[in-house]
């Protein structure tokens, strides 16, 4: 079966919601047996965070920071951008290695050499 990469490119903009349907995207494709990876750039960096999305949610279903956890406990790979996360994320008076560690379990640097080689082998959806 051929991989699928899901690049998520939005952040609070838009209330969360590409995010979430990237992500239960992600487990669908999961739970079909499909080799699954999510890249996070641009303002959708901002879900790399432990404690992010968890305002996020639909009536009568888990909030994103659920599904995220659930991704990642299921070893998908969530790649996300280095430039992207310190450009939208870092802030001057944030010291470097605790916001580094405020990654979310599971959350891999990746630069887009990465990415373009997923691509290559399968299929692309951008949020």
């Amino acid at each position: 079966m051929e991989p699928h990469l899901i690049i998520i490119t939005r952040g609070r903009e838009d209330g969360g919601q590409a995010a979430l349907l990237g992500i239960k995207l992600a487990l669908a494709l999961q739970a079909m047996g499909t080799p699954t990876s999510i890249f996070l750039t641009l303002a959708g960096t901002r879900w790399a965070f432990e404690g992010t999305g968890e305002d996020v949610q639909l009536p009568d279903e888990p909030n994103l920071a659920t599904y995220v956890s659930t991704y990642l406990e299921q070893e998908g790979p969530m790649l996300v951008c280095s430039p992207c996360l310190d450009a939208y994320c870092f802030l001057p008076t944030m010291d470097s290695d605790s916001f580094r560690k405020s990654l979310r379990k599971g959350a891999i640097y990746a630069g887009l050499s990465s990415v373009a080689e997923i691509m290559i082998k399968g299929q692309v959806t951008v949020f």
